[in-house]
């Protein structure tokens, strides 16, 4: 019966559909053999949710097309997202006597409310939003200084970038627009993207907090390629995170 189902390509789309909202990386050589059809029947399928505007084509699948992102205080506005029940996690990372670095965005703002006041912890952060968060906690923080960006709400340019090449860390928390499997991490942002390779740079390790509808979605400027992951915290399931295992990450799920 399942068979006869996967016949029908509006049954295989709906599932490819599925899929993608799951964060799920959508190959066409590997849903072809799964799916017992030919390539030229999955690209098909491929550019019919494309029609639909559901898929982005790539070279060897398709990627889920990403919706524009809202500013920062319109986000702040918005219902708690996934992210919120996956943040907790990141906390027992931070022990005392570290630098971290916390970039901006939603998700890193709610982390900035949970960390307890550590004894000699030091937070780097181009958010003035986080900075203000933490000047309430008594947490040590050093505002890295520039032109405020309405997507991110940060810091960004020049001088940001070169305040941050000036600074080590232990830790940098980076904000996620999409996470794919070979493109890596990326920003719909070019000054946004420089920050964060900036900060990247900067640290020992990265650490993405990133719920699953973010995986599988390519943005315009890569960060960090896959391989230069440390540790991603997501609620998303084993076998959608295996390339960045794969690649060398350090996974989490919660």
């Amino acid at each position: 019966m399942k068979e006869l189902a996967l016949n029908n390509p509006l049954v295989r789309q709906d599932l490819l559909s599925q899929r993608l909202q799951e964060g799920k990386q959508l190959i066409a050589s590997d849903l072809a053999r799964e799916f017992d059809i030919s390539l030229d029947t999955i690209r098909r399928d491929l550019l019919a949710l494309e029609d639909q505007g559901l898929v982005q084509r790539v070279r060897g699948g398709a990627v889920a097309v990403r919706k524009p992102a809202a500013t920062f205080t319109e986000r702040l506005s918005e219902p708690p997202n996934d992210c919120s029940k996956i943040v907790p996690a990141a906390i027992p990372l931070i022990k005392e006597g570290m630098t971290i670095i916390l970039d901006g965005g939603t998700t890193l703002a709610h982390l900035a409310e949970l960390l307890p006041a550590l004894p000699n912890l030091l937070v780097i952060t181009p958010s003035p939003v986080i900075a203000s968060i933490l000047l309430q906690k008594n947490i040590a923080t050093h505002l890295i200084g520039g032109r405020i960006s309405p997507w991110g709400g940060v810091a960004v340019g020049g001088d940001a970038v070169h305040a941050l090449g000036k600074l080590a860390a232990d830790l940098a928390f980076i904000g996620i627009c999409g996470l794919h499997a070979q493109f890596g991490l990326a920003s719909d942002y070019a000054d946004e993207a420089d920050l964060m390779r900036a900060m990247a740079t900067s640290a020992d390790d990265t650490v993405l907090v990133c719920s699953k509808e973010k995986i599988g979605q390519r943005a315009r400027h890569q960060v960090l390629s896959p391989e230069q992951l440390s540790i991603i915290i997501t609620d998303a399931d084993v076998a959608t995170m295996q390339p960045f295992k794969e690649a060398g990450a350090e996974i989490l799920h919660v």
